[in-house]
């Protein structure tokens, strides 16, 4: 019996000693997983859904957002394509930021995420998705392989679009093949999905008086550009947007409440 006491108490303090090591390692992996670089090759729509990402993000203590944009408005996956061939063919042509091309960017820096997107026209089309992101993606890996690729799930346009005219369909139809669309390309190439759309929806069939569009009727108002931004912040970083604190100026602080609510009401149910 004298001889076990010690032992216990040796044993109680290597237990101890075991699990705090452990939590201060669980502590440090977290630490890192809270700050994300992520590059989007995309066009304005992915403008629009980081328009606030990054002030967003730094809103929640201890998280960070940093974004590289590879965006030309109106830009397709086939485009982004033609581009890359582009800057292959002639050394002059630099279309991102009118200084680089898409293998500068993608070697610049190490992104934990990059995003592609079809362009909203083509985006409830799943046959405009190939052969393009196929080529789009092997170019991606092959000069940044470590980043995990993610596909930015557009939205449908308002409701009343004078494209939705000149297309014979409605803005439930758009919705309902663009999902499609990106469903389609994710289960293929087995990737995950920003659910931008999907937020969009939900947010204005849940209440009347919410309107996410610009004049336009195509690309997202600065509520729209919020919604966007925070459904990207809790999708990256696997957060709540219910967290988020931060609200543009002459944003309405109930109306920002409730995006944020959508966001993660769309994150949850997916």
């Amino acid at each position: 019996m004298t001889n076990f006491y010690p032992f216990v108490l040796i044993l109680l303090i290597g237990i101890s000693f075991s699990d705090n090591a452990y939590a201060a390692g669980s502590d440090v992996n977290k630490q890192q997983e809270k700050s994300i670089k992520i590059l989007t090759v995309g066009n304005s729509f992915a403008d629009n859904a980081c328009q606030w990402l990054e002030p967003i993000a730094a809103s929640v203590p201890g998280y960070n957002i940093s974004v590289t944009k590879a965006n030309i408005g109106g830009c397709s996956l086939e485009k982004h394509v033609s581009v890359i061939e582009s800057c292959k063919n002639n050394s002059e042509s630099k279309p991102y930021y009118k200084k680089y091309c898409l293998q500068d960017l993608l070697v610049k820096d190490e992104y934990d995420y990059i995003t592609i997107q079809q362009v909203s026209t083509l985006s409830f089309k799943p046959e405009s998705f190939q052969p393009w992101a196929d080529s789009l993606i092997s170019y991606i890996k092959r000069y940044s392989p470590d980043s995990e690729i993610i596909i930015h799930q557009t939205w449908a346009y308002a409701p009343e679009s004078k494209r939705y005219a000149t297309w014979n369909m409605s803005r439930e139809q758009m919705h309902e093949g663009l999902v499609e669309s990106y469903n389609q390309l994710a289960d293929q190439l087995e990737l995950e999905i920003i659910p931008s759309g999907e937020a969009f929806y939900k947010a204005t069939t849940s209440q009347d008086d919410i309107y996410l569009w610009r004049k336009d009727a195509h690309h997202a108002n600065d509520e729209g550009c919020y919604l966007a931004g925070c459904v990207w912040f809790g999708k990256l970083l696997n957060v709540s947007p219910k967290k988020v604190n931060y609200v543009p100026e002459e944003m309405d602080n109930k109306t920002a409440k409730f995006l944020r609510k959508m966001a993660h009401k769309t994150l949850k149910e997916l």
